[in-house]
């Protein structure tokens, strides 16, 4: 996953996510996976790429790029 790094307002550098909400969001995506649950488009059952999860992580949703489907995540 990527990092953004920027300078927040008290001029300290800032990245997101940090290495603790990374470590969290992996090991929260493993245990989903131990559970039968994956992260596939809902209707052609592709996995989405890197940038499709970090689309879902920031807004909740992604556009599938093969059929342009847009997939939640729980919201209906």
């Amino acid at each position: 996953m990527g990092h953004v790094t920027f300078l927040n307002q008290d001029g300290e550098w800032e990245s997101f996510p940090n290495e603790e909400q990374e470590a969290n969001l992996r090991e929260n995506a493993k245990l989903l996976e131990e559970l039968g649950y994956q992260l596939i488009c809902q209707l052609c059952n592709k996995f989405p790429n890197r940038q499709q999860i970090r689309e879902r992580y920031l807004k909740h949703e992604w556009t599938c790029v093969d059929c342009g489907t847009v997939n939640s995540a729980g919201r209906a």
